[in-house]
């Protein structure tokens, strides 16, 4: 499956686009869009080729941090699960787990987020009715180590469809995160903040971009999710989407997105950045953030595709409802590039 998989990502990678200037391009997105709870169920497609995962992230005290991702990928009726934990202290990586099972051991769901690999489940949502709010259970164990991380959503979540028609929902913007870590056969309680999004119908041509930038960061009401996607090398279409805490939210035009990248550094051979920065200015709201990168960390996707994992520190504010707040503190940010 691996080489149907690169072979794909090669073809199209090759297949040089049609260069249209930013300003006459189609609408990159779909304007956003409340979701349901069966947004975040499973939408494979059958023997159609397609990609779709489901992303976690944590911000947790003590200097933890952590990842855990589980990628399905579907070749002409032959596909895999993929399962990844990235344990972070400091920044620095002290524990990475992965594990790549057939497709007969996935057990998912068309109607809930639910996936488990044999008798293992590995996330479980659900809404609660007094609340409103979403709430997920997450699980792994693997030798000595393990984590079991409840999640309460704090904000509403929303999805769009992108102009390669894959479609984005981030079911948890922000969510208070509690549980524990098992490390070497020690228990520890932990507490934080996280973050859930879920990508599905991925096409192959997704590959024809360059790359692109995705991160968050908050304040103490306050929730922004971040992107910039590079069609070409030299080109740029920003995203960014502003939460409250116990609120809505509000899209940001992508003509008053402010966006830069800074301080390059050689790794794995290519460049870069340090540095990071991003502002906007419009009547609801007013913010600036820099981004300082605290720690790197590199894979290769697939074999080919060029991943770094960023913890960035963040500083600034943002302003909305006349109510400014500081931006203050580590997040967790990726740089990923397709040539």
């Amino acid at each position: 499956m691996k080489r149907l998989v690169i072979l794909l990502i090669l073809t199209c990678c090759f297949i040089v686009p049609t260069s249209v200037p930013i300003s006459h391009a189609k609408p990159m997105f779909s304007p956003l869009q409340d979701v349901a709870l069966r947004d975040d169920a499973f939408h494979g497609r059958g023997i159609r080729p397609y990609a779709e995962w489901w992303y976690f992230d944590a911000e947790l005290d003590q200097g933890y941090s952590l990842t855990l991702g589980v990628k399905v990928f579907n070749i002409l009726g032959r596909g895999g699960v993929n399962i990844r934990v990235d344990l972070y202290h400091e920044g620095l990586l002290i524990l990475e787990s992965q594990q790549t099972s057939p497709m007969k051991q996935f057990y998912t769901s068309t109607t809930i987020p639910m996936v488990a690999i044999g008798r293992q489940e590995i996330f479980y949502g659900s809404h609660n009715p007094v609340s409103g709010h979403y709430e997920y259970n997450l699980s792994y164990a693997t030798g000595q180590s393990a984590l079991s991380l409840h999640f309460v959503g704090c904000t509403q979540g929303w999805k769009r469809q992108q102009k390669a028609g894959d479609w984005w929902a981030v079911m948890l913007p922000r969510a208070t995160v509690t549980g524990t870590l098992t490390m070497n056969g020690t228990t520890i309680e932990v507490s934080g903040t996280g973050y859930h999004d879920h990508t599905w119908g991925v096409h192959p041509r997704v590959a024809l971009n360059y790359g692109w930038f995705w991160g968050t960061f908050s304040s103490a009401n306050y929730s922004a999710t971040w992107a910039m996607t590079f069609p070409i090398r030299l080109a740029r279409r920003p995203m960014m989407v502003v939460s409250e805490k116990d609120g809505g939210y509000f899209d940001i035009p992508p003509q008053s997105i402010w966006f830069s990248a800074k301080q390059l550094r050689l790794d794995h051979l290519r460049l870069i950045p340090m540095f990071l920065n991003t502002a906007t200015m419009i009547d609801k709201v007013f913010l600036s953030v820099n981004m300082r990168v605290e720690s790197v960390d590199h894979a290769r996707l697939l074999g080919v595709i060029e991943y770094w994992r960023y913890h960035v520190n963040c500083s600034g504010w943002i302003m909305m409802h006349g109510q400014m707040e500081i931006v203050e503190g580590v997040f967790i940010a990726e740089y990923l590039r397709f040539r």
